[in-house]
């Protein structure tokens, strides 16, 4: 868990303690190798469960989870 918080904060760019739209892209690209806003927007849509705009550290989670291999 605490890797995943250090990633979290690593693309919390300005500790806000949520991961904006604009940090969404820089995520996809680096951790899903994906590019592009297509992209980042239909992961916000997956996984911005409480449809705020962001992404909070339990959605992280979430995303990490169904995304990344040996969590």
């Amino acid at each position: 868990m605490t890797n995943l918080k250090e990633l979290f904060d690593f693309f919390d760019k300005n500790s806000d303690g949520v991961i904006s739209r604009s940090e969404l892209i820089e995520l996809v690209e680096v951790l899903l190798s994906e590019r592009g806003l297509g992209k980042s927007s239909k992961v916000m849509k997956e996984f911005d469960i409480d449809q705020n705009g962001v992404i909070d550290f339990n959605e992280f989670i979430l995303l990490c989870e169904a995304h990344l291999d040996n969590l």
